[in-house]
């Protein structure tokens, strides 16, 4: 019953909240960029660790793996790239953050 009060409590709380998270108003959006002001990385190389002092063994990576070739893009590189275009596994395949 406890259960059943607390989910009937948040309900109510959700739907009398103001829809402001998607209240999307074009004129109200601040462009900062122009088009294409971030680079994305077209031919991204890959090394082992030694190669890339710059990275640590705790630093994250969004990994990929296709038919045993397997990537990992530093998150760090991506959040300054936000994309990379690479073949994987004989395959294209966009990186996105």
């Amino acid at each position: 019953m406890k259960s059943f009060l607390f989910s009937l409590s948040l309900a109510v709380i959700l739907t009398a909240l103001p829809a402001t998270a998607a209240d999307l108003r074009p004129d109200a959006i601040l462009t900062v960029l122009p088009k294409d002001a971030i680079p994305a990385i077209l031919k991204p190389t890959f090394g082992d660790s030694k190669s890339a002092p710059w990275l640590s063994g705790r630093d994250l990576v969004v990994g990929f793996e296709l038919g045993g070739d397997s990537r990992a893009y530093p998150v760090a590189t991506l959040s300054r790239h936000e994309i990379v275009n690479d073949t994987v596994g004989g395959q294209p395949i966009a990186v996105t953050w």
